[in-house]
């Protein structure tokens, strides 16, 4: 046998081969998607797309939140906030808020200075809060939830807000000589969760930051906060 031959049957063998994967790869591919599918389908799971199963879409929202301000230099703010939110959509809704900031306790370093300074009184050097009133946006654009096996757990959605608004403060004067109480105009930013144990019902976690111009300097106050939350009816 000559090596002519040789090559032309090796060619047609390699010819052949290719013929038959050819013809056998959309079978095989076939077979690869409906492995996958019966797999990793999650037609027999809870998964959820589209509307969310707890759903915020026009509803009022009621929530008492109590916080926690732990940048102040003299004073540890816990502030108590009531909150209507009005959600137009699942993802947007428009929030007035009240809070009083006239519980607090004072710091290591006002304690300090009040022990040691006799000339002028610690209080006359720091602006005191005692409440605000703030407008807000809220954009809440994640929903999720968490399950075992089968059975629903908790529904939960993320977002973001922001606004405007007044803040009420004892401020001292150019010469700390003297307070007088008066209205500030403030901005407000933050971010919160709600986890839904009910569909009317749920805690509701966020932080903020406020930020306005005392009589004397630029103050953000940073909160952190946890609340719970009532959903009313759709209106």
């Amino acid at each position: 046998m000559t090596d002519c031959s040789i090559l032309r049957k090796i060619a047609a063998l390699i010819a052949f081969a290719c013929l038959v994967c050819c013809g056998a790869l959309p079978a095989f591919a076939d077979q690869l998607d409906d492995d996958l599918a019966s797999q990793w389908t999650t037609r027999d799971l809870p998964a959820q797309a589209g509307t969310p199963v707890v759903s915020a879409a026009r509803r009022f929202e009621l929530a008492l939140n109590i916080g926690y301000v732990p940048t102040d230099d003299y004073y540890n703010y816990f502030p108590i906030a009531l909150d209507i939110h009005g959600r137009i959509t699942d993802m947007w809704g428009v929030m007035l808020r009240g809070s009083l900031l006239m519980l607090h306790a004072d710091t290591t370093l006002r304690r300090f200075m009040d022990s040691h300074q006799n000339a002028i009184t610690t209080a006359l050097l720091a602006d005191e809060q005692l409440g605000d009133v703030t407008v807000m946006a809220t954009f809440h654009p994640v929903y999720g939830k968490a399950t075992v096996e089968t059975s629903n757990l908790l529904h939960f959605d993320w977002g973001i807000f922001a606004g405007l608004g007044a803040v009420i403060a004892r401020s001292p004067n150019s010469t700390h000589t003297e307070t007088a109480v008066a209205a500030y105009a403030e901005g407000i930013f933050g971010t919160d969760m709600h986890i839904f144990f009910l569909d009317w019902l749920a805690l509701r976690l966020e932080a903020s930051l406020r930020f306005y111009k005392g009589s004397t300097q630029w103050y953000v106050p940073c909160t952190l906060s946890v609340g719970v939350s009532f959903f009313l009816p759709e209106f």
